[in-house]
């Protein structure tokens, strides 16, 4: 808008003649005048009658038309004899600058201008209408590239596999992060997970709606699908964080925020992860809203001044499996193909170096959210 209201400005400028730019929905878009809020009731008025042009009280009404569609109303002030000539050859410049920006929309632009918030109600839904999209059900995928890849293979390759989805939209952010919006209204169908129905029919009380169980369960094959191929075909090692779902063009927006917001999650207190679901973030969505110096006082009192952020790789791994196993050492000490004393002894030396019993569970429990809150505060 802001080429529209140069070009209003600067026509003032020559010819001393206000004027004022409205969109199809009776709101201003650009004006060089004090403009009298009543008159979005006229420009409706106008917009419902078959005139392309109009002088309703003291102003001259035009019609812009762009594409065979109506774009904009300009309202020109009729207080000079050139008013209508200086009027039509406004709306000839608009006409002409719309026509240039429509001509370099595609899919890829407007879902970047959609994300970034640039685009009004009106501009989407023109530019909607010219690309011909329609309503789905999406979700949003930010897929993580080794650095400099995104731009390259990994996002032709996503381009072409998606290029024949009317309603998919894909475009690369940045050097190494690629934005999906994915239709997912065959997702169950193309992605489905048979372990479901297997876990429904072993539990007398399911999690929730056995289709939001699925759904779960089909955008996690997808991502985790998406992740497999990236990394198998195109050698690059990838990431992903994606959204709850959508069916609006309003609501893009949120569900790109929300796609990054999981992936900086996952990225924080989840790294071991491939994939990362904005609505299963668990504990780490807790976290991540604390104040660093909240998070200092909490490390402070459980370590005191010895905060453990040197581990050595062997006590991490054995740190990670003794939880994935529920602090059983037997277990742990089988997996780790580690006698059972040596794993004990393990524990032990831990216990020294950080004050705290992780074989307990209230200790493990508060090492646990500890270490979370100590790579929080680092981020």
């Amino acid at each position: 808008m802001k080429k529209f209201q140069a070009i209003l400005e600067e026509v003032m400028d020559i010819s001393r003649i206000p004027m004022a730019l409205y969109n199809t929905d009776g709101s201003r878009a650009a004006s060089s005048m004090n403009v009298n809020e009543s008159l979005s009731d006229n420009v409706q008025q106008f917009i419902n009658s078959d005139a392309d042009s109009q002088l309703l009280g003291t102003y001259y009404y035009f019609k812009i038309i762009c594409q065979d569609t109506l774009s904009f109303v300009l309202l020109v002030s009729n207080f000079t004899p050139d008013a209508f000539t200086v009027g039509r050859l406004t709306v000839c410049q608009l006409k002409n600058l719309l026509e240039a920006q429509e001509d370099s929309i595609t899919k890829s632009v407007f879902i970047r201008s959609v994300i970034n918030g640039t685009l009004t109600p009106a501009e989407m839904n023109r530019q909607i209408k010219k690309l011909k999209l329609s309503a789905a059900t999406w979700a949003a995928f930010i897929i993580e590239c080794e650095e400099g890849y995104a731009d390259s293979y990994a996002y032709q390759m996503l381009d072409r596999a998606f290029a024949g989805h009317k309603l998919d939209f894909c475009c690369d952010l940045d050097d190494n992060r690629i934005l999906l919006i994915k239709d997912i209204s065959n997702i169950l169908k193309e992605f489905p997970d048979t372990s479901i129905k297997l876990k429904n029919t072993r539990k007398k009380k399911s999690l929730g709606p056995a289709d939001s169980i699925q759904l779960a369960s089909s955008l996690k094959l997808f991502a985790q699908t998406l992740v497999d191929t990236l990394r198998a075909e195109a050698m690059i090692e990838t990431h992903i964080g994606y959204s709850t779902t959508t069916d609006s063009f309003l609501t893009l927006p949120k569900i790109y925020q929300e796609a990054g917001t999981a992936l900086k999650i996952r990225h924080t207190f989840f790294a071991e992860r491939d994939t990362a679901a904005y609505d299963k973030l668990g504990i780490g969505r807790l976290i991540a809203q604390l104040p660093v110096e909240l998070c200092n006082v909490f490390l402070y009192e459980v370590f005191g001044t010895h905060i453990p952020d040197d581990l050595d790789d062997e006590t991490q791994n054995t740190i990670q499996k003794f939880y994935e196993n529920n602090l059983n050492i037997s277990e742990t000490a089988r997996q780790l193909y580690l006698h059972r004393n040596t794993l004990v002894y393990r524990l032990e030396r831990l216990e020294k170096t950080i004050g705290l019993d992780i074989r307990k569970f209230e200790d493990a429990m508060t090492f646990k959210l500890a270490m979370m809150v100590l790579a929080h505060a680092r981020e």
